[in-house]
């Protein structure tokens, strides 16, 4: 477990300056290998097979990466992603965990809205992401008993049976199918009551997209709820899914 340093951090969502302002902002802020991350995202968007080829051919840089005020700006500017981190949050809090761990916490969306339905549990959030981390202590520093670490979900730092619940949101997909595997053994591991997942089904340049509940039901372990997120687009519901293992 490696702490995480706090920073000064400003988390305004004003109109963003013209694009020659924000390269050369982004430039002094975080240096030419961002500027250039930026730009193959923006080059490559026409040509998803080489996106996924060339830019997340190593999640853990590319979610260092992209962490940080852009991607902060990018998330809370869409209010389908707000409501769909409070639906999660209340479907969570009526299992009424007193502790949740989430694995691949970003900079902490999902566990600031979990506080505020769950104001007595134990909240630990695990990334592998130091930018993403590195926001995430400064959004979240005004909630008490909430911890943030620096980790692997395939080699999560807890005794097993550490938590009520463990959940991932967005996470899994991101992974190769080994990967992908491993990381929800290991919430199965830590994990008491339950295992939460928000995970979309299809695939795309970076995510790879799988149906979690049939791997539980292959795993021989029972779901307590499946079905799709019923907010937002109708495109987004179609391919969300959460689902809830009963341990």
């Amino acid at each position: 477990m490696i702490p995480i340093r706090a920073r000064s951090t400003s988390f305004d969502l004003d109109s963003p300056p013209p694009l020659p302002e924000r390269v050369v902002d982004a430039w002094r802020r975080r240096g030419p290998r961002y500027v250039w991350h930026k730009a193959l995202r923006r080059g490559l968007r026409r040509w998803p097979s080489w996106r996924r080829r060339i830019l997340y051919r190593n999640p853990r840089s590319y979610w260092n990466l992209r962490g940080g005020h852009d991607y902060f700006r990018e998330q809370e500017g869409q209010p389908g992603r707000a409501r769909r981190a409070e639906w999660l949050a209340d479907r969570i809090a009526r299992y009424a965990p007193d502790s949740v761990l989430e694995i691949g916490c970003g900079y902490g969306k999902q566990l600031r809205e979990l506080r505020g339905r769950l104001p007595a549990a134990a909240l630990v959030g695990v990334d592998f992401s130091p930018s993403q981390l590195d926001y995430a202590q400064e959004y979240l520093d005004d909630l008490d008993g909430l911890s943030l670490l620096l980790g692997d979900g395939q080699r999560l730092p807890f005794p097993d049976s550490s938590f009520d619940l463990v959940l991932t949101s967005a996470v899994i997909l991101h992974n190769a199918p080994e990967v992908a595997d491993r990381i929800r053994r290991e919430a199965i591991r830590v994990a008491r009551r339950w295992v939460a997942h928000n995970e979309d089904t299809d695939r795309t340049y970076n995510r790879f997209g799988y149906d979690t509940a049939a791997w539980y039901r292959q795993a021989g372990i029972r779901l307590a709820e499946v079905g799709p997120i019923p907010v937002g687009p109708a495109d987004e519901v179609a391919r969300s899914q959460f689902c809830v293992a009963a341990l």
